[in-house]
């Protein structure tokens, strides 16, 4: 079957969505580059492509691709979804929230612009309002478990672990495989001191993630194997802790926060000289 829909975009669209929750985002830019030099204005794309430019931090290519929208197709809730998500990127918050309010009053079922305005509040510490864009988001999602989470972080952030650790749950019902969500429950467990609740969740997104990826990670779950550090020191298993933090390392070199890791470890271990190093590593990094 699949070969016979090999060249049909709608089935190309979904794959290049599969990559994109799989955060696999160099190959969800491939397909979707594919389809928007056939069709340019595939409205089932566009959100996806878009939404893979932010991650992909592809800035310029996002700047030109909302001006020609916006140039084109003044109307069109897609074409000023690109412009907030394009201030959005360069941390023009109050200019990216004008225009993705915007595109929620053109047409105010259209779930990508909510979650992006959600978005640029809550990378402003602005929980209330973040929250009030996801929920509305959960409204118009049904089935979907990305609000949910969203919903759940907030609350997090905001010390209700309790709420947090409901929307996660919910969140885990709809989707019991994702990563991000099986994270944030250990993040939950481990503010409540149950360790071992974090370390199972912590190793179950890991599995799911090496699932997708294989063994070479993406630098977006340097927190994940930082944070199975820190489980593994709560629960003085120090060679396992070390482990997970030098993981970390070799997604993001250069962090004080995972060589002060390190050198708390090896400090709890008794290695003191390797500690002091760690330590001076850590305070060299800005």
């Amino acid at each position: 079957i699949e070969s016979s829909l090999k060249m049909n975009t709608d089935f190309i669209v979904s794959k290049a969505e599969r990559h994109f929750y799989n955060c696999d985002y160099a190959n969800c830019f491939k397909l979707t580059s594919l389809i928007m030099e056939e069709d340019p204005f595939h409205s089932d794309c566009l959100p996806i492509h878009i939404s893979c430019l932010i991650e992909l931090k592809k800035t310029n290519s996002l700047f030109h691709l909302a001006h020609k929208l916006v140039e084109l197709y003044p109307e069109w809730v897609v074409a000023w979804f690109a412009v907030g998500c394009y201030y959005y990127m360069v941390s023009k918050h109050d200019s990216a929230r004008r225009y993705l309010s915007k595109a929620t009053q053109l047409d105010r079922v259209f779930c990508p612009a909510w979650l992006a305005y959600g978005h640029s509040f809550a990378l402003e510490n602005e929980h209330d309002q973040a929250m009030a864009a996801y929920f509305k988001a959960f409204q118009l999602m049904k089935g979907c478990h990305l609000p949910l989470l969203y919903i759940g972080v907030e609350y997090g952030l905001t010390n209700n672990l309790k709420l947090a650790e409901q929307f996660f749950t919910q969140a885990l019902e709809i989707a019991p495989k994702d990563p991000f969500v099986l994270h944030e429950l250990g993040i939950t467990c481990f503010q409540n001191q149950d360790y071992n609740g974090a370390e199972k969740y912590f190793e179950k997104a890991l599995i799911e993630v090496k699932t997708v990826h294989g063994s070479v990670l993406s630098s977006k779950w340097e927190s994940l194997l930082n944070n199975l550090g820190h489980t593994a020191r709560k629960l003085k298993k120090y060679p396992e802790s070390l482990s997970y933090h030098q993981q970390a390392l070799v997604l993001i070199p250069m962090s004080a926060s995972t060589y002060s890791a390190i050198g708390y470890v090896q400090a709890l271990q008794g290695d003191l000289v390797e500690a002091v190093e760690a330590f001076h590593k850590a305070l060299s990094f800005p």
